[in-house]
């Protein structure tokens, strides 16, 4: 259940001694705060003005101001729950993420930020939907971009799959905030158009037919979830295999090539189950060769 919190009432220099206090329980070097008591009494205490704090503390580089929901510029009017918030910030896709809906519905707060891009990078801005759910460590914010029916995209060699243009008119990406040089990311999660990239390294396979959609991973940062076009004559064909010119999904590590076989998907199927953490026999994964 979502906690009754107060709007942000904190002065500015009650906030920055309330930043400067939180900083200190912090190790030299570190970008999380270890205490997950102190991380869960800033929300719970502090409501709005606890998300500025995680931001501030755990995030300085991704510019962020949080907004309350319903603000009249913001794309998500309040709701009496998130769950509510969530089935209609996802429209139409919400009825085929079930696991993904029921994890928001446990948020414990629910707010809005604006965040300023970086010029002359490939940085989403605009609003995102936050939603602090709580972990073992304390709250993990996860966030959801604005609706983008044109969304920004320029992958060499592709055109942006159907699949995720659907997604992205709901959130142009979704998941855990993991900034990366102030700059919007998601892990897990699908990441905003502008950071969906073709891995740039000489592996077994070529990497011009892969379409990473999750954040960077593995020893040279080019790993991850890749969408595929099975091509005709690539590799032998086994029962339940991918048709020619089908998107499929492949887990690719950047020292080793693709682990396994491309698998045939339903997108928002494995979306769903990817972000709630199910057991990995759930996920279309092959295994390493």
């Amino acid at each position: 259940m979502c906690l009754e919190v107060q709007p942000m009432t904190l002065s500015t220099a009650g906030l920055k001694s309330l930043i400067t206090s939180t900083r200190k329980t912090m190790k030299a070097g570190a970008s999380y705060i270890p205490d997950a008591k102190l991380r869960t009494s800033l929300l719970a205490e502090h409501g709005r003005d606890g998300v500025r704090v995680l931001l501030a503390c755990e995030h300085p580089a991704w510019a962020a101001e949080v907004v309350e929901l319903g603000h009249p510029e913001c794309p998500w009017p309040e709701a009496a729950t998130p769950l509510e918030l969530a089935t209609a910030a996802f429209g139409p896709l919400a009825q085929h993420l079930p696991r993904l809906l029921k994890r928001l519905s446990g948020a414990t707060l629910t707010c809005a930020v604006r965040h300023k891009p970086q010029d002359d990078a490939p940085d989403l801005g605009g609003w995102f939907l936050v939603y602090a759910l709580p972990e073992r460590s304390g709250p993990t914010l996860w966030i959801g971009g604005p609706p983008d029916p044109t969304p920004e995209f320029t992958a060499a060699g592709w055109e942006l799959p159907s699949e995720l243009r659907t997604f992205y008119r709901q959130h142009n990406g979704f998941g855990v905030l993991l900034d990366e040089f102030g700059w919007t990311g998601v892990a897990p999660g699908l990441q905003p158009s502008v950071q969906l990239a073709v891995p740039a390294l000489d592996a077994k396979v070529k990497t011009g037919d892969l379409l990473r959609i999750s954040r960077g991973e593995g020893d040279a940062g080019e790993g991850g979830w890749c969408f595929t076009s099975s091509k005709a004559g690539a590799r032998k064909k086994k029962p339940g295999a991918v048709a020619d010119g089908a998107l499929a999904i492949v887990d690719f590590d950047d020292r080793l090539g693709i682990r396994g076989e491309p698998v045939p998907f339903d997108f928002l199927g494995f979306f769903d189950r990817w972000m709630v953490g199910d057991p990995k026999d759930e996920l279309p994964i092959a295994e390493s060769p």
